[in-house]
């Protein structure tokens, strides 16, 4: 349940003269920012602020960033509404803070990338809902051991011979366009196309009409899918999330192109489209082991696989899809679904864990693994800090003839996150990371990315691979897991991730190390996506920052749990002294639940 707390105001009062010392003074209380310095971080709680933050006269200009935020450990408890009650400045803008350094690059252009990202989201919202409604990973009672930790010593379940170029094996495709995952599916069998070390490719034989692989995949094509899982998927996302399992006992994972991914994605849909999607019922018996409803998934093909996105050349599915696009589509998909698949079969067979990750978390581990693949693709560190030169080159673009190698990597490895995250910049007082809207919102999945990119980055020790296996190994789910896997407490990382989205690679003198992205230059990234994504045409660095001036202008926010909302306080010399308060309706000292004032100066 939201609970809606009253109006809060933000009040900017100005009064003429003052008694500060410029700053130079010893600091008094925590409420007056005078004495702190350049790059000093002040975190201030509502008992800190009886009657506002201070700011006396000052010698000098000074700049800075007060974010109020919102540290709430249970997701979408709390919604705090306020109002700032403040003149914007002449040049206050939201969302428009112009990178310097961006200069340069203000005129490169995103050719080709596909902006349309609602329909593949749609297709994991539907999986992911109906794993944690449908499939439940409760022992219960009088079953000992559960159905689950035995479903390797079935009599139905046996270790799977690993088939040969040109076998023909039998499927159960879940049908993706209706509610029940498990009960309605498309029985269908398959050509084996390839087969490597890790990965079985096959090509669904209703999508071939009897003509062989080769029709709607070179063999070359073929064997480079199953390649790249072998060299650089599979053991990048063993290494960050954990040794997949091996239900069917043959060492590999099913890669199944089929049309029936085709037809979820709307005729004439532009742009985005479904690349495929793992489904945990395939990790489940498929009948009844004594678990009872939950248990079991008649859909289930009892083995590893994915369902994929399969080449169309005459749109006999809906669109047209070519080989090349298809093989390029379902690149960072395969990263992607591989994470959800390691994920949830480590959960089955671990008798201490009782539900699924948390959908914003168990999202944020798979778009983490697109990014882990990219930058093993590239050659990239873990921790290597990325420029946007790094990520695309200048003079590189996906409309090159023959299309630019790093473009096709930056497409479907970097890309899409960058641009979830500029959805949450543009908005981060309406979304945060840890909201349910995870299974709907690419903003909150943009923000949740960022703050588990940002944990790795800084409380990893410098091994954020042993980190995210952490994430992945539970036993815990959801913020729970989080602060055990950081060993740290929400407030702090809520804080740190905060003031890092503004202050990364900003050069602020005397900032704290823990206020910088280690893994992206954010300053550079994401001003030309942002570009991209918002149509804009000029590449501005996107967080929302709303300027407050001293006149009685209505600013309105909203704070969610794990996020906050960005104000500048420019003051100039022999300014008067300025107050900041946040109250409630009533005019009183605001008190919501999780409230932290961070307060930056910049300048």
């Amino acid at each position: 349940m939201i609970k809606r707390l009253g109006p809060i105001a933000l009040l900017f009062a100005a009064a003429c003269g003052g008694g500060g010392d410029g700053g130079t003074g010893p600091n008094t209380t925590p409420s007056d920012i005078s004495s702190m310095s350049v790059g000093q971080v002040r975190v201030l709680k509502p008992t800190d602020i009886p009657n506002g933050i201070s700011l006396p006269s000052t010698s000098g200009n000074r700049d800075y960033i007060v974010i109020v935020g919102n540290t709430s450990t249970l997701p979408d408890a709390v919604t705090a509404n306020y109002t700032v009650k403040a003149d914007r400045s002449p040049t206050g803008t939201f969302g428009v803070e112009v990178a310097a350094d961006m200069a340069a690059q203000s005129s490169r252009q995103l050719q080709a990338v596909p902006l349309a990202r609602t329909s593949q989201q749609a297709a994991d919202n539907k999986v992911r809902a109906f794993e944690r409604s449908h499939l439940t990973l409760r022992s219960r009672t009088g079953v000992v051991p559960s159905s689950r930790f035995s479903i390797r010593r079935s009599s139905q379940v046996v270790a799977s011979p690993v088939p040969n170029v040109g076998d023909v094996i039998n499927v159960k495709v879940p049908d993706g366009s209706t509610n029940n995952l498990c009960d309605n599916y498309i029985p269908t069998q398959a050509v084996v196309a390839s087969v490597s070390r890790r990965a079985i490719l096959a090509v669904d034989t209703l999508d071939l009409q009897g003509a062989p692989p080769t029709a709607l995949f070179p063999q070359t094509t073929l064997d480079s899918i199953t390649a790249e899982f072998d060299n650089i998927t599979y053991p990048t996302d063993s290494s960050y999330y954990g040794k997949p399992t091996d239900i069917d006992g043959n060492g590999h994972v099913v890669m199944l192109y089929t049309g029936q991914i085709n037809k979820l994605t709307p005729p004439g849909t532009q742009g985005g489209f479904v690349g495929g999607f793992f489904f945990a019922g395939d990790i489940f018996p498929a009948t009844d082991q004594g678990g009872g409803p939950g248990s079991f998934c008649a859909e289930s093909n009892e083995g590893e696989i994915f369902y994929l996105l399969s080449p169309d050349p005459t749109g006999r599915f809906g669109n047209v899809r070519s080989t090349s696009s298809v093989r390029q589509g379902t690149r960072g998909t395969i990263a992607h679904e591989f994470q959800h698949m390691i994920n949830a079969g480590n959960r089955f067979f671990n008798p201490a864990v009782s539900s699924f990750e948390a959908t914003w978390l168990d999202e944020a581990l798979a778009h983490f693994a697109e990014d882990a693949v990219g930058r093993v693709s590239r050659g990239f560190g873990d921790l290597q800090t990325l420029t946007f030169n790094d990520v695309l080159p200048a003079g590189c673009s996906s409309s090159s003839v023959p299309p630019c190698p790093q473009a096709n990597d930056f497409n479907a490895f970097f890309f899409q996150n960058l641009a979830r995250l500029t959805d949450w910049m543009v908005d981060p007082d309406k979304y945060a990371p840890f909201m349910k809207m995870a299974d709907t919102s690419l903003a909150v999945r943009g923000a949740a990315w960022a703050i588990v990119r940002y944990a790795a980055d800084n409380y990893s020790n410098g091994d954020p691979r042993a980190f995210t296996r952490k994430l992945a190994a539970g036993p815990d789910t959801g913020v729970t897991n989080f602060k055990s896997a950081t060993k740290a407490t929400i407030d702090s990382l809520v804080e740190g991730w905060l003031i890092s989205m503004y202050a990364d690679h900003l050069n602020i003198a005397g900032l704290d190390p823990k206020y910088q992205y280690k893994s992206y230059n954010l300053r550079s990234v994401m001003p030309p996506v942002a570009r991209a994504v918002l149509n804009q045409s000029t590449a501005s660095y996107p967080l929302a920052v709303q300027s407050i001036g001293s006149g009685s202008d209505n600013l309105s926010g909203t704070n969610h749990s794990g996020s906050g909302t960005y104000y500048r306080l420019s003051v100039s010399a022999g300014a008067g002294t300025k107050t900041v308060k946040i109250v409630d309706a009533q005019g009183n000292n605001a008190n919501f639940a999780g409230e932290h004032i961070y307060v930056l100066r910049v300048q």
